[in-house]
């Protein structure tokens, strides 16, 4: 692969690092974000664009990349994918974020990955072809209270006719709210358990209120209200209680490549940048690049590279199932946020007012990982629950312990 504009510039001196990756693999990765690029270039969905017309496009874009099988890549074999690397997901998730943070389910299962992994075979059957055909699959986790208070669910279940349940309550902050075809939603069961099940989007008892999000607004977002929705025996993921455990290992995974996304948009940030003050040079607007441009793009692209490294690091420990896996989501999520948000406002202001047009992809960006700070957990909640089990790994009852899995915290996600 030789080393080109956009995504693959910053990614091409990684390849040779990340050892599950070979020549074919690489070869997709370009395959897709050429696909990705001449699919933007008729169908853009930057700001400009109406929430419907923009939503629209953002899954035809998903459907389009399905049916070239660019969607399911890094997707596992046995779960219809193409079954190249899991770490190939974030560098894919990196090249998204640098045409547009909402191209973030442009690819792979996402939420869907719930399924994949916990689903009965009745359910897991029925979902897993249309996800991978370009469905999008939600999750509602959060409520009013709060998305890091996951422990104190008010959503609850009580016994319907047949074996059933029937769930009441309301989810808010949802993302994907009128696009996703299934939702992945966390309730009390009749126990008093946290536990997961699949709810069809178009589930009698299901209402939606719509919210304006200040970015990340290429997803209808708001609230999911449930009220008696009935849930089958065969909808439930994992086992009644399961809740908090899932939600541990599902993020483990999914909070990396919300990170590479929101690094990818750094990175474009980087490139527009630069690319603006070369112009400026050339053109003769400017007679020289000022020292603190220079240190500024020296030093923010060192800062976005060292925060991507870290995420494939967490992408890894994730997929082999790592005691340290859940520590490392919650801290290089929280990092890599905070270092694609400070660089892309840093450089902006190189770029002048320019950067502070409504439409100005730096403007959008800016907003985006603004967002980010808060979907998906909010930053300094990530850093603390880190902090909390690498306390207790620390500990030294926990020492002979140590490559166990960390006990359930109540920190967990408000989603992006």
């Amino acid at each position: 692969m030789t080393a080109t504009a956009g995504a693959v510039r910053w990614l091409e001196p990684l390849w040779p690092g990340i050892a599950e990756l070979g020549p074919l693999d690489l070869a997709r990765a370009e395959d897709f974000e050429n696909a990705l690029i001449q699919l933007l270039a008729t169908d853009p969905v930057g700001r400009g664009i109406d929430a419907a017309t923009r939503s629209a496009r953002l899954r035809a874009i998903r459907q389009a990349l399905a049916a070239t099988g660019l969607l399911g890549l890094a997707v596992p074999a046995r779960y219809g994918g193409c079954g190249h690397p899991p770490v190939l997901q974030a560098l894919l998730q990196f090249t998204c974020g640098y045409y547009d943070v909402d191209l973030r389910d442009s690819t792979g299962l996402g939420h869907g990955r719930l399924i994949a992994d916990h689903a009965t075979p009745q359910v897991r059957d029925r979902w897993l072809p249309r996800l991978l055909a370009g469905a999008v699959p939600g999750i509602a986790i959060t409520e009013h209270h709060g998305g890091s208070q996951v422990h104190a669910t008010r959503t609850s279940a009580r016994p319907g006719p047949g074996g059933t349940w029937r769930v009441t309550g309301i989810k808010t902050w949802i993302s994907r709210l009128t696009e996703a075809a299934a939702f992945c939603s966390f309730f009390i069961s009749p126990a008093g358990g946290l536990t997961a099940a699949v709810i069809d989007a178009s589930a009698p008892g299901l209402t939606r209120r719509l919210l304006t999000p200040s970015g990340l607004s290429g997803w209808a977002w708001g609230e999911l209200h449930l009220h008696d929705v009935t849930v089958r025996p065969c909808d439930i993921l994992g086992q009644p209680g399961d809740g908090m455990r899932l939600v541990r290992e599902h993020f483990a995974r999914y909070r990396p490549l919300v990170t590479a996304t929101a690094l990818g948009a750094a990175a474009a940030a980087h490139d527009d940048v630069t690319t603006l003050l070369s112009r400026r040079l050339r053109g003769g607007t400017i007679t020289r690049i000022r020292d603190n441009a220079y240190i500024t793009l020296g030093r923010t692209y060192a800062q976005v590279n060292a925060a991507l490294l870290a995420t494939i690091k967490a992408t890894q420990l994730a997929e082999s199932s790592h005691p340290s896996a859940f520590s490392w989501a919650c801290a290089v999520k929280a990092h890599g946020i905070d270092v694609a948000h400070q660089a892309v406002a840093e450089l902006a202001l190189l770029a002048g007012a320019s950067a502070f047009v409504e439409d100005s992809r730096l403007a959008k960006a800016h907003d985006d990982l603004n967002a980010l700070q808060y979907a998906d957990g909010i930053h300094d909640s990530l850093y603390r629950s880190a902090g909390r089990d690498l306390t207790a790994l620390a500990s030294p009852g926990n020492r002979d312990s140590a490559r166990e899995p960390a006990p359930a915290r109540k920190e967990a996600p408000v989603h992006a």
